[in-house]
């Protein structure tokens, strides 16, 4: 074992500017899943040379979309393994941004760039931690890396990954993607992570496109689309397709509601700040609001469009009309049961001819109990990195494939990252502030060393 001589304050700021290279090059590539024209080999190719230069074992599995990146090393009794995704959200619009989205950017503090909150700069700050980590104390322990290429598009082939090759995944606990820092300058880390019912439906009312003089005599399939959205959810937040509440895991809601004692909850009010907005719909205080994030299964419509969308005028009756919709069920609930009960819903209310739905991912929320090892250990660690103690919540109002590691391979799950309440993951502009990257550096170097079971 390598003496503890300096403190990890210097020895971090004696390598940032190094890896901020690694950070730049990363950012570099346009691992956008969503566009075919993406660099998702290239970036694939890039993180397995950094991972394998620093003594890591690669595999890389494959089941009919972007590779999984597997990294292994160390050993001992005790074994971690953390969860990232390189690819990255579209960077669309490009005129909103500041700065080139593919270039990293430092300004004033702040560094700027498609993925540096999402997820890419948490990579890049696990790389630096296990590195040091290594460097001071060997490798006492197990660790394992998942890196995937498909989370910003629902994670369609991972499910057959970790089918196929799980045994290689199992841990006695992992650190999930991200985790964010609140507006009272806490770490905020969730629990767990809702599931995902992505449809898109299109109504088809005519065989093409046709002059608006037909319009007294022609169904219009736009008219259509907003009756039915009418028959979803009313303005005022109450969804209309109440088989949507069925199937709640009620030992979660008994958990969630313990947790809520301990949680800040008024900061949620921010949001109303950020947004520009007086009120969240239905003028629910900040409690309500948090409670039903956490506790409700939710459906949106992310999507609408039909007819002429272009600049100017053009006279038209559309052909058809698309609602995309995402549905998140909450711990308990089997989104194919949730998906079978929409159709039913939507067909009773005459909505069978002309319709079609398509399923664009679907998956099971799943999350973590509050008293697992690696969550006390995630908070511990939290202390010494930032000086205060982590504010852990049940679940996020967001998704992700969380469910392979906590349902299938039974891996409790906690949370670290280098994002802030206003990093604009998925928006243009996204940031992190440099100070948080550090501090991510820390945190996880803490969680190796509660793991190790090593001494200060």
């Amino acid at each position: 074992m390598i003496i503890f001589m300096e403190g990890l304050d210097s020895i971090i700021n004696s390598k940032l500017e190094n890896y901020l290279r690694v950070f730049k090059e990363l950012i570099k590539h346009r691992s956008v899943a969503a566009d075919p024209k993406n660099e998702i080999k290239e970036t694939v190719s890039y993180l397995t040379k950094v991972l394998e230069e620093r003594g890591f074992t690669i595999q890389t599995f494959e089941a009919g979309g972007n590779p999984v990146i597997y990294a292994e090393k160390g050993s001992g009794s005790k074994s971690i393994i953390f969860y990232n995704h390189y690819d990255v959200q579209p960077p669309e619009p490009l005129e909103e941004w500041r700065t080139d989205p593919f270039d990293l950017t430092i300004q004033n503090g702040y560094v700027y760039g498609r993925g540096v909150a999402d997820n890419k700069g948490n990579i890049i700050a696990r790389l630096m931690a296990i590195d040091i980590f290594t460097e001071l104390h060997g490798e006492p322990i197990k660790i394992k890396w998942m890196l995937e290429g498909e989370e910003e598009i629902g994670s369609p082939t991972l499910e057959k990954i970790v089918d196929e090759h799980g045994s290689k995944f199992k841990a006695d606990g992992g650190i999930w993607e991200t985790g964010y820092i609140r507006p009272d300058n806490r770490l905020g880390f969730p629990l767990g992570y809702k599931g995902m019912v992505y449809l898109e439906i299109v109504i088809k009312k005519l065989a093409t496109d046709t002059h608006s003089g037909y319009a007294p005599i022609l169904p219009n399939p736009a008219l259509f689309a907003a009756d039915l959205i009418s028959k979803l959810k009313k303005p005022g937040g109450e969804i209309l397709f109440k088989q949507l509440y069925t199937g709640i895991d009620h030992e979660y809601l008994s958990i969630a509601k313990k947790m809520m004692e301990d949680i800040p909850y008024i900061e949620i009010n921010k949001i109303k700040e950020i947004l520009g907005i007086d009120e969240f719909v239905g003028g629910i205080d900040a409690k309500k609001a948090y409670w039903k994030i956490i506790s409700e299964p939710s459906l949106n419509i992310a999507g609408l469009y039909s007819g002429y969308t272009g600049e100017g005028s053009k006279t038209i009756v559309p052909s058809h009309a698309t609602i995309k919709i995402d549905i998140r069920p909450i711990p308990g609930q089997n989104p194919k049961k949730i998906y079978e009960d929409f159709v039913q819903y939507i067909e009773k209310l005459g909505y069978k001819k002309d319709v079609e739905i398509k399923i664009h991912s679907m998956y099971p929320s799943g999350y973590t109990k509050p008293d697992e090892e690696i969550v006390k250990a995630a908070v511990e660690a939290s202390k010494k990195a930032y000086g205060s103690k982590a504010v852990v919540t049940p679940i996020s109002g967001g998704s992700g494939p969380i469910y392979l590691f906590t349902n299938k391979l039974g891996i409790p799950m906690a949370g670290a990252g280098v994002g802030y309440y206003a990093s604009r993951a998925h928006a243009p502009n996204e940031n992190i502030r440099l100070n948080d990257f550090i501090n991510g550096v820390k945190h996880v170097y803490y969680i190796l060393k509660h793991i190790a079971g090593i001494e200060e």
